[in-house]
Parts: structure tokens; sequence; C-alpha cells
């Protein structure tokens, strides 16, 4: 859905990296790529940890833990229920990532838990100006998590965790960006040592 909708704004709008993709650029999905998915409604820039408001808007680690309250980058729930938040940013020369989305499976759940029904992917925009929507591509340049850039229990660990930090220090990966790996590296099947249940 994310690359159909990239790639229809690409036509109209220039490729995604003529976008001006900074940190900080908040109204990325709002002017490029909400305009090619059926948004119902947006939500507005605030904490929310209601589960009855529709915009809620915090999440949790497997654990428990709040790991992230998106009150930076707008949630723009879609006619299907399925949910999109965008933070722009980039890295030069360290990483091919432009930009995160956070995508919440379903509106309205109890509690949203990263890698159970809310999942991280990266928007990627390679050497050769290639882009696509992935998981499989953090830090660093030019290398996956599918090859082996951390091994299946860190890759666990840092799953469970629902952040970009291992237990060693801050790594600057993507928020549970792991758990989207584990499964878009298995076929997009959920693989047995998935470590967080449904």
């Amino acid at each position: 859905m994310l690359n159909q909708a990239i790639l229809l704004s690409s036509v109209k709008n220039d490729r995604p990296e003529n976008w001006g993709i900074e940190n900080g650029a908040g109204d990325t999905f709002k002017r490029y790529i909400a305009p090619y998915l059926e948004v119902e409604h947006e939500c507005e820039l605030k904490k929310i940890d209601n589960p009855k408001d529709i915009c809620n808007n915090t999440i949790y680690n497997s654990k428990g833990t709040e790991v992230y309250a998106n009150n930076i980058d707008p949630k723009f729930i879609l006619k299907n229920g399925i949910a999109f938040a965008f933070y722009g940013g980039k890295t030069s020369y360290t990483t091919q990532r432009r930009g995160v989305f956070i995508i919440y499976l379903e509106t309205g759940a109890n509690r949203y838990v990263m890698g159970k029904n809310v999942f991280t992917v990266n928007l990627i925009i390679d050497d050769f100006k290639k882009y696509l929507v992935t998981s499989t591509m953090d830090y660093p340049k030019n290398k996956t998590f599918c090859s082996g850039l951390k091994t299946r229990a860190q890759m666990i660990d840092l799953c469970e965790r629902g952040t970009g930090s291992s237990i060693n220090g801050n790594e600057g990966y993507t928020p549970s960006i792991t758990c989207s790996a584990l499964i878009e590296c298995n076929n997009y099947r959920i693989p047995k040592d998935y470590p967080i249940k449904f």
C-alpha cells in the first residue's frame, strides 16, 4: 500500500529523494503520501493514551513498558482502520533511511504493542536512487538484517525491547524495526521463534 502510494506520488511530485525529507519534516506524509491513500481522519499532534480514542498513539513494548508516544508526527487513519504516522529524517553517508513509517494495524486497540499490532518500516533511498519501503535495511549503509547485520538473538532482543537500542547502548535503529525484519526476512511469515505472541 505504501509502495503504491509513493509510486503514484513520484509521478506527480518527483522522486522521493527530491522531496526534501529532513529531520523533523513533519508534513511529508500529509503532502506527498496521504493524498494517495484513503485517509478518513488526521489526528491532532498530542500524546493520547486512551484506548477509546481513535487517535490513541502511545506504544508499548511486549514487556508493558511505554516506548513511544507519538506527539510529533500526525497519525492518519484510513477508511479500512489501518493508520500511519511518518517521521522524516536522514543521516548522510551512514544510512539510506530517509524516514520511518509507523503502522497501526487496528484502530481503537486496547493497547498498541510494538511487533504485535504496531510495526515500523523504513523509507529507503539507495545509492542508485531507487526507493523502497522495507524493514530489512537500517544502520549501517548497504547491509541488511536478512544477511546477518545482527545475530538472531540480538534481533529478538531488539524486537522485545521495542526500541532502537540494545542492552549494550543506543545503536540508532528504527524502534522495533527487527520485529518487522524477522517477518519480512521470513517471506512475510511469522517465524517460529518470533518473540511476541498474538
